[in-house]
């Protein structure tokens, strides 16, 4: 197996950049992560200490990771804000890819954060003309008084077209607030490679929102409600 120790990739959001056409890269990336309740553990955890298995158990894989929020020991309610446990199982084997994962990460209940506890289930299959990709996520923050859940889906595809592939996807993501906010988001792109190192890349991506979300793409900012539109063009060169 693998021991890692430090700020690192977290096991919730290995499946969301496996399972995700875009590799969690450029305004194509997931919407069930750019919505997320998930926290600042997310995408990557500090102060970490992570184990995978080896990788010669029959297709099947996995990781445990814990970490640490590094806080005074002062016996305040937040002194264990951000130490957390994470776990991601799967198997792949041939066309097929399956993997499950969950976290929670401590936090003082009060009015504005708690705990939070982040599970997703991901898959894809090999058709051979097409690569299908699947993704669900649900987030739960544990406040007081009241608690928010969010939940996520994404669906796309990789499909080889001679030297190059498009990617396409559609993802989701809703809490259970107030007026139920709600993001869509479309995504399409293509990567054309000039080499085994290099390629070339462009996507589109448009997000529609709802129940006063207001997700914008680029870094961008946008009213509530409303929809956001983001390109990439760009190159890519792998040393």
């Amino acid at each position: 197996g693998e021991l890692r120790l430090g700020r690192d990739y977290t096991p919730q959001f290995w499946n969301q950049t496996v399972f995700d056409p875009f590799g969690t890269n450029g305004v194509g990336t997931t919407q069930t992560l750019n919505s997320s309740l998930g926290g600042n553990t997310a995408v990557r955890a500090s102060n970490s200490v992570g184990y995978f298995l080896p990788g010669n158990l029959g297709g099947f894989y996995g990781q445990f990771q814990h970490y640490l929020g590094e806080n005074n020991k002062t016996g305040a309610a937040t002194e264990k804000d951000g130490n957390g446990s994470a776990i991601r199982l799967g198997f792949a084997n041939g066309p097929i890819n399956v993997a499950m994962a969950t976290s929670s990460t401590k936090f003082a209940e009060t009015a504005t954060t708690g705990k939070i506890r982040s599970t997703n289930l991901g898959g894809s299959y090999d058709f051979g003309v097409a690569q299908a990709m699947a993704l669900v996520t649900r987030d739960k923050v544990s406040s007081t008084p009241t608690s928010v859940t969010g939940k996520g889906a994404l669906i796309g595809a990789l499909v080889p077209m001679g030297a190059g592939q498009i990617r396409v996807a559609y993802s989701t993501y809703k809490t259970d607030a107030a007026t139920t906010p709600k993001s869509k988001k479309w995504a399409l792109g293509y990567v054309h490679n000039l080499s085994k190192r290099t390629a070339l890349y462009t996507t589109i991506a448009r997000v529609t929102n709802s129940g006063g979300a207001a997700q914008a793409l680029n870094g961008a900012v946008t009213a509530a409600n409303n929809r956001s539109t983001g390109y990439d063009f760009g190159i890519k060169h792998s040393f």
